[in-house]
């Protein structure tokens, strides 16, 4: 079925706004080129963060704007390599030209956010997009600022369709967000220390690949959950890829059986998506792992330039429940879509699409940078766009040792996981073979130093 064409789509095809956006952002990216801050007032800018937000910055890096791709330009003029992007925020990596182009011509059309009381075509063009990649039982889209939002609005439908039920199944090591409640569902102690527990999250074991009873024992782990606390058991929180905890993922019938489970219990089958999003094939990752048949309510973000919570009939909130004075930037919106669109017209979906393909490439470097540094790198895992690994021991020690080597190197990365502590990389999606291969080489260089400082066979 053709789509209907955008009135945003429509502006930015219009020869004089193109123009105008396509000089402006050039006209940006100059003057972002020939301001360079010298060593001491980069130092000073540095400072000044660390003294207003109350701790210095993990890596010494305040962005000016001008990159290229993968390639992320500093203030102080420094170009390193970014294999983070913002923690999984840049789809297509720095200054692309068509985006940036998309966002010009959407802060010029009416307000900078949109709210749900009165939103404008963006919002529109955005929920349309979202739902036609979902597939056909989820059938209602909210959307929101960030990936925490999403999984709030998630758990208040949960909480009401299934009333009074009021406990959630979550995975071991699982990340669901930085609010009290989501606090709560996300596995790592040192994320909610000092906050009120209502001691309502019951943990079910993550796929263990070594552990060739791994889905039983999550099964019994589950219906354990469910005899102890019949009726009580409201949903159960599936990250099909474990983004903090690792990158961390599990065959299609690990969680096949988990939700049937939760069907035949009456249990609601919640996915994450806000790491996964656009990053393992599919858009989203219930379709790429074959559950759509499964998924009450799947929450995005990240890559989304904002967030999204997905669901069908049978979750739909009664008036009152979600709300909101905004349900998003303008620019954030037009932006998200576009991207979305690239996606789907430029091949990167499917199980030929580039982001499969990518996934294999990455793995394929992997493999061989662990022949050479047996010692330094183990534990290898990812899909698409998202990928780790246990550098030496596994030690956050020295996990952040090695981060900060790479760093000095020229590339950025960061950390997911504990006990192991991996490194963790969600590359751009049109990341080129020529990035890929000075990232690895960079790679291999700060291994190799960390290893002769600390005295460490490779």
């Amino acid at each position: 079925m053709p789509r209907k064409a955008s009135p945003l789509g429509s502006l930015l095809d219009a020869p004089p706004v193109r123009a105008a956006a396509r000089a402006l952002v050039e006209a940006v990216a100059r003057e972002s080129c020939a301001r360079v801050l010298d060593a001491k007032a980069y130092e000073r800018a540095l400072g000044e963060i660390g003294r207003f937000r109350g701790r210095p910055l993990l890596f010494p890096a305040l962005l000016a704007g001008a990159g290229s791709g993968a390639r992320v330009r500093l203030a102080n003029g420094r170009v390193l390599l970014d294999f983070i992007g913002g923690i999984g925020v840049y789809a297509f990596g720095h200054s692309e030209p068509d985006l940036l182009e998309t966002a010009a011509v959407a802060a010029a059309v009416d307000t900078v956010f949109q709210g749900h009381l009165a939103p404008g075509s963006e919002y529109l063009r955005l929920s349309r997009t979202l739902l036609h990649h979902a597939g056909t039982r989820l059938r209602h889209v909210w959307l929101g600022t960030c990936g925490a939002i999403a999984n709030e609005n998630a758990l208040k439908m949960i909480f009401q369709r299934r009333a009074p039920a009021d406990r959630i199944v979550v995975f071991e090591h699982g990340f669901a967000g930085r609010t009290t409640t989501l606090a709560e569902l996300t596995d790592k102690p040192g994320f909610r220390e000092g906050l009120p527990l209502r001691g309502n999250v019951l943990h079910v074991p993550f796929y263990d690949h070594s552990d060739r009873h791994s889905t039983v024992r999550s099964v019994a782990a589950l219906d354990a959950h469910l005899a102890r606390y019949p009726g009580q058991i409201a949903g159960m929180l599936f990250e099909l890829v474990q983004g903090e905890g690792g990158i961390c993922t599990a065959p299609r019938s690990f969680f096949v059986a988990l939700m049937e489970r939760c069907r035949a219990t009456g249990v609601a089958v919640w996915v994450d998506e806000v790491q996964t999003f656009a990053r393992t094939g599919e858009l989203f990752a219930f379709r790429t792992f074959e559950l759509e048949p499964w998924v009450d309510l799947a929450t995005a973000g990240k890559v989304l330039q904002g967030s999204a919570v997905l669901f069908s009939e049978e979750y739909n909130p009664r008036e009152g429940l979600v709300a909101g004075t905004y349900a998003g930037s303008t620019v954030g919106m037009a932006v998200a879509a576009r991207i979305i669109e690239r996606l789907e017209a430029e091949g990167y979906l499917g199980r030929r699409g580039k982001l499969a393909a990518l996934g294999r490439r990455v793995a394929r470097r992997f493999a061989a940078l662990r022949r050479r540094l047996p010692v330094a790198v183990s534990g290898c895992s990812g899909i698409g766009a998202m990928h780790a690994f246990v550098p030496f021991d596994g030690s956050r020690e020295l996990a952040i040792a090695v981060l900060r080597a790479c760093f000095e190197e020229g590339l950025f990365a960061f950390s997911a996981g504990a006990g192991p502590t991996k490194v963790r990389w969600l590359l751009p999606v049109n990341v080129t073979e020529e990035e890929l291969d000075t990232g690895f080489a960079i790679l291999e260089k700060a291994l190799r130093r960390v290893g002769h400082e600390r005295g460490l066979p490779c």
